[in-house]
């Protein structure tokens, strides 16, 4: 008998169909330490990734949050009754799962340390019902933290004055079980963060996404052979972009931009940026560019808009630089267009602010709406946006303009808007820092003939359509398949030890010779160098075999504003491993033949050197070279 095949009725969990093959096989996870309720600038990009992963490529996405704030509240659900996030986004946080697991399972978190029991006795008395209590030293400092599960019982101690009590200095994390009973300590949050992390993930094919600078500086060690570990760079990775000749990098950002190698990828959201980076040589190949994805506001580039309404959205904060804004508008006469200027955001500027406002007589024309949900819309009805930034990682609000069809006019910053903007075609590019030319490409904006200005939103439109979902997720499919699940290099036993240093007004010669990197040469061998105090860090390659190593150091590598003291290692990176060895030094292999930078070896036995103001007179303020690392 021929049976007659009949079509399947719809599946009750279409989410449990088969991947759609944009991304590689495997777990996915988001990193951050928490979700804020603002949805502002990463928190947003965070969510609408992982919801773009989830509902393009019909897979589960897990967001994984550290923050002990979000204990006590289902984010997950609030998400979701706000059309935030895909159903098939999860959101955990190590303290409500912490608070929830059972013994067994919390005996799954392996320590670093051999329990002692005395950490027992470290306790604080409880004073109330709260799920926390803490010690402060008399500057109000932290130097203890107790937490409790919810039925009451010790769950954790973190004490952070260990070397000597009452005074800030090492840390002992040490989790209990309801009998409490000691079942794991740390050293540090990060060995602590990293156990929950080993539960949660498991053993399984996995990308792990970290999305928080902060974190990135707590996850950058964390290698596990299951795991492709990406960083996301936001924003720009310079302390100081807007000052000329500053090569400080991110203070925020230093724990993991030193350490780029140690990831499997990391992302920048422009070409430019990426390119930049790889000129401090920061990484050996490990930078990718990725773009944030954006919302896509549907604008109708017909649509009637009052010429002169402009909106912008910036937090009120020194970078946003508002106030060039308002004095842009105070540079266009009533006579000329009637012009208007709505800004939407909050921040610590906004006093002053209002009193700029005041001064120029534009109340009637600068309106400063505070934090307004929704406020993108806003781009719908306006007929162009201002950005006027020192720096952005990319610009997203240019990105939500031009999507609504509303013309963004910006200061060409690093980065992003010259990587999305093409000057009188889609939006205008001004000189960072030009008031008055910001304010005269406003006013020749508000003249143009209305269909140059139709074809310049219908081009804007176009131009954001590129960094719609489909097309985001689909590079990072490109950029995530050409990672591989191959074994962790360790570098455990690396040494290096100087041979020869020559320290000249040309630079610094050196080479090191080189042992404990095993049978295979690595695929990179650099010098680098760290500052004591401030967040300089710089790298030279080094032309290298299995046994040495030299390398010249420019004399630009200590200029930027480097003062005081620096330590030189060696940095290897190959395949997936990444290892950094202080060179061990000696002084009779250094040689100094200029006042700016001494090297030395410190009482330790390692290379250091020391660097001059360049203004010192270096007769006066030759160092005594007893300074230890």
């Amino acid at each position: 008998m021929n049976v007659i095949p009949t079509a399947k009725p719809a599946h009750p969990h279409p989410h449990r169909f088969p991947h759609r093959g944009i991304l590689p096989e495997g777990r996915y996870y988001t990193l951050t330490w928490g979700i804020t309720d603002d949805f502002g600038g990463m928190t947003t990009v965070s969510l609408e990734r992982s919801s773009a992963f989830a509902r393009l490529d019909n897979r589960t996405v897990e967001i994984l949050t550290l923050s002990p704030e979000l204990k006590g509240r289902d984010r997950q659900r609030e998400l979701r009754v706000a059309d935030r996030i895909d159903r098939r986004v999860k959101v955990s946080n190590l303290w409500q799962d912490l608070t929830a697991w059972s013994d067994r399972k919390l005996r799954r978190m392996v320590g670093t340390l051999d329990p002692d029991p005395a950490a027992a006795d470290d306790a604080l008395k409880r004073t109330g019902r709260e799920w926390s209590e803490q010690r402060n030293d008399p500057d109000g400092r932290l130097l203890q933290v107790d937490r409790y599960h919810d039925r009451g019982h010790l769950l954790v101690v973190d004490r952070q004055d260990v070397k000597k009590r009452g005074r800030r200095g090492g840390r002992l994390i040490t989790l209990f079980d309801r009998e409490q009973t000691i079942i794991a300590q740390w050293a540090t949050a990060r060995e602590f963060y990293q156990a929950w992390l080993d539960v949660v993930i498991g053993t399984k094919p996995s990308y792990l996404i970290c999305d928080s600078a902060f974190v990135g500086n707590l996850i950058h060690g964390y290698r596990r052979e299951n795991i492709i570990l990406c960083q996301v760079v936001h924003n720009h990775h310079l302390n100081s972009p807007h000052v000329d000749g500053d090569g400080e990098l991110s203070a925020e950002k230093f724990g993991f931009l030193r350490s780029l190698d140690a990831f499997d990828l990391v992302t920048t959201l422009t070409d430019v940026q990426r390119h930049d980076m790889n000129e401090l040589e920061l990484s050996a190949g490990k930078i990718s560019t990725v773009s944030n994805l954006t919302h896509q506001l549907n604008g109708d580039p017909a649509a009637s808009r009052p010429r002169g309404t402009g909106a912008m959205i910036a937090r009120l904060v020194p970078q946003k630089r508002v106030e060039d804004a308002i004095e842009a508008i105070a540079g266009i006469s009533d006579a000329e267009s009637a012009v208007t200027l709505d800004v939407y955001g909050e921040g610590e500027d906004r006093a002053m602010l209002t009193g700029l406002i005041a001064d120029r007589d534009l109340a009637e024309r600068v309106r400063l709406r505070g934090h307004v949900s929704g406020a993108k819309s806003a781009f719908h009805t306006s007929s162009f946006s201002v950005l006027t930034s020192r720096y952005e990682g990319q610009g997203l609000v240019v990105l939500e303009s031009m999507s609504a069809g509303c013309i963004p006019i910006c200061y060409a910053v690093e980065y992003g808007p010259a990587d999305i903007i093409d000057h009188g075609v889609n939006g205008f590019l001004v000189p960072a820092g030009d008031v008055a030319a910001l304010s005269d490409t406003i006013a020749t904006f508000l003249t143009m003939p209305e269909a140059e200005v139709k074809a310049m939103r219908r081009n804007a439109i176009d131009r954001a359509a590129d960094f719609a979902a489909p097309a985001i997720v689909d590079r990072w499919g490109q950029v995530l398949s050409r990672q591989r699940f191959t074994p962790i290099r360790e570098f455990s036993e690396l040494r290096a030890e100087l041979l020869d240093a020559r320290v000249t007004g040309e630079g610094i010669d050196l080479s090191v010779a080189l042992s404990g990197m095993g049978t295979i040469a690595p695929v990179d061998v650099y010098v680098s160098w760290t500052s004591r105090v401030g967040s300089h860090y710089g790298r030279v390659r080094a032309n290298s075999d299995e046994r040495t190593a030299s390398a010249t150091i420019p004399p630009e590598a200590w200029g930027g504003g480097v003062t005081g003291y620096l330590d030189l290692s060696v940095d290897v990176a190959g395949g997936r491993g990444f290892g950094r060895a202080r060179i061990s030094s000696r002084d009779d292999a250094i040689g100094n033949n200029t006042d700016r930078i001494r090297l030395y070896t410190t009482k330790h036995g390692n290379l250091s050197g020391h660097v001059l103001d360049a203004e010192a007179d270096s007769a006066a303020n030759a160092p005594e070279l007893t300074s230890t690392s």
